[in-house]
C-alpha cells in the first residue's frame, strides 16, 4: 500500500471483495474473549456480509484452504486456515518471519483448535491463540516473538477505518448523549457526532471539512453554540449547513451526493491531524457515490491534499471514477505528491480467480507499463459515435 492506493476494474472483477479484505482481517486480530469454539474470522464484521467459511472460497472450493499474509517492514505473517465443515475453520499453518529468522507452526496434537506447535532452536513451543492473534506461549523465545507479533496485529485491528459504498443517511437531528466518541462507523453514521465534537474542540477537522464543503457547493457547516436545543434535559443539534445568502438548510436536503461525502472528507482530515493513530489505514468504497464529476474532482483534491500536507495515512480507494486518476497525474505533474506516493491496481477476474494488477506513474504523470486495451474508452467511444451519427444520422446496417 501507498499513501494513495487506487482500485480500478469493471463491476464484479473483485475490487470491494479485495479492499473488504482490510477491515475483515482487522476484526479477526482484535483480541476476543479467549474460547475454543470461537472462529478464527471474525463473523461479526459488517465486511463480512453475514458470508460463512465457504463463501469467502474462489468457486467453493474449500479444501485448498484461504490463504493470507501481513507484510510490515521488518515481520511477516502467512496464514492458511482450514474448513472443519459445521465447525467453523481453523489455523491450519502459518509462518512469522521475525528479525529474518521464520519460526512455521501448525495444530498441536490433542491440545485444542486454539493451541499451536511451533519449533524454535530444535525445541517445541506452544502458542495459544485468540481469532489470528496470539496471546500466549511457554517457552521464553517463543514469548518474544509473540509479544512482536501481537503489537503489529494490536496496531493493525486498531488502524483500520472502512467505510462502505452503502452508506447512511445522515441525521436531521443528532443527540450528544455524555460519553459519545464521536467514532465514524462503517456506513458514515456518526458523522454529525464527530464534526460537532471536533468544533467544540477547536481541533481543526471540522473547519476543514467546511472549507471543502465552501469549495464543492457554496456552503459552510454551522457551529453555532445557539444552534443547541434542550428536551427533556437531553442535547440535540440540527446537522445544518450555511448557504451563501446566510440560510440555514439540513444537510440532509443539500444532495446526497455531498451528505455521502462527508464521512469520507472528515476522515481524511482526522488521520491527517493524527486523531487516528500514527499510520491509519482509510479503505473506502466509492467516495464519490451520488456526486456531481465537479464535486468528485474537489473531493480527489481534498484527498491528495491531505497526503500533500504529511499526513501518515494509507488511503486506499475502489473507485469508478475517471476524475479520481486524472486529479492524482495533474498532481503529480503539479509535484504536489511524488509518484512513488500512488499506485493503482487494475481488478481483472481470470479462469483462476481474480487478480490486481499494479500500475504505477512517471513524473510526468504517465502510467508506467499502460493501462489493460481498452481501459477508459467508453467516453471517448460515445463521442465518436456521436460525431458519425450527426455525418450520416442513418447508417446502413
Amino acid at each position: 500500500m501507498k499513501p494513495l492506493t487506487l482500485l480500478f476494474g469493471h463491476n464484479s472483477a473483485g475490487k470491494s471483495a479485495a479492499l473488504r479484505l482490510l477491515p475483515i482481517l482487522a476484526a479477526s486480530a482484535q483480541r476476543r474473549r479467549r474460547n475454543a469454539n470461537l472462529a478464527v474470522l471474525d463473523y461479526s464484521s459488517p465486511a463480512l456480509r453475514e458470508a460463512l467459511f465457504q463463501d469467502l472460497i474462489y468457486n467453493g472450493q474449500v479444501a485448498g484452504g484461504l490463504q493470507f499474509g501481513l507484510c510490515w517492514s521488518d515481520v511477516t505473517y502467512d496464514v492458511t486456515l482450514r474448513d472443519l465443515g459445521t465447525g467453523g475453520e481453523v489455523i491450519g499453518n502459518f509462518n512469522v518471519t521475525v528479525e529474518a529468522k521464520t519460526y512455521s507452526g501448525g495444530p498441536a496434537e490433542s491440545e485444542g483448535r486454539e493451541n499451536l506447535e511451533v519449533e524454535i532452536d530444535g525445541k517445541k513451543s506452544h502458542w495459544k491463540f485468540a481469532g489470528l492473534c496470539p496471546y500466549a506461549a511457554d517457552t521464553e523465545k517463543g514469548e518474544e516473538v509473540v509479544e512482536v507479533l501481537r503489537e503489529r496485529l494490536d496496531h493493525f485491528a486498531s488502524s483500520v477505518r472502512w467505510l462502505g459504498a452503502v452508506r447512511a443517511a445522515v441525521p436531521r437531528l443528532f443527540e450528544m448523549r455524555p460519553g459519545v466518541d464521536g467514532e465514524i462507523r462503517p456506513d458514515g453514521s456518526g458523522v454529525a457526532e464527530a464534526i460537532r465534537i471536533s468544533a467544540a474542540a477547536g481541533d481543526g477537522a471540522a473547519e476543514a471539512v467546511s472549507k471543502w464543503l465552501e469549495k464543492s457547493c457554496q456552503c459552510s457547516l454551522s457551529f453555532a453554540a445557539s444552534d443547541e436545543a434542550l428536551l427533556h434535559n437531553r442535547r440535540f443539534y440540527p446537522f445544518d449547513v450555511i448557504t451563501a445568502t446566510g440560510r440555514h438548510i439540513a444537510v440532509r436536503d443539500v444532495g446526497e451526493g455531498i451528505a455521502q461525502a462527508l464521512p469520507v472528507v472528515m476522515l481524511c482530515h482526522q488521520a491527517r491531524l493524527g486523531q487516528l493513530g500514527d499510520s491509519p489505514i482509510l479503505a473506502f468504497e466509492q467516495p464519490e457515490l451520488h456526486l456531481h464529476p465537479a464535486a468528485a474532482v474537489h473531493l480527489a483534491d481534498e484527498v491528495i491534499a491531505c497526503i500533500a500536507r504529511g499526513s501518515h495515512a494509507s488511503h486506499v480507494v475502489e473507485t469508478h471514477a475517471e476524475s479520481m486518476l486524472l486529479s492524482v497525474q495533474i498532481a503529480i505533474v503539479e509535484r504536489r505528491i511524488r509518484p512513488e506516493d500512488v499506485v493503482v491496481y487494475w481488478v481483472s477476474p481470470g479462469d483462476s480467480g481474480t487478480t490486481l494488477r499494479a500500475i504505477t506513474f512517471d513524473e510526468s504523470g504517465f502510467a508506467v507499463g499502460g493501462w489493460p486495451q481498452g481501459v477508459f474508452r467508453e467516453t471517448l467511444d460515445q463521442a465518436r459515435r456521436l460525431a458519425q451519427l450527426r455525418i450520416d444520422p442513418n447508417p446502413a446496417a
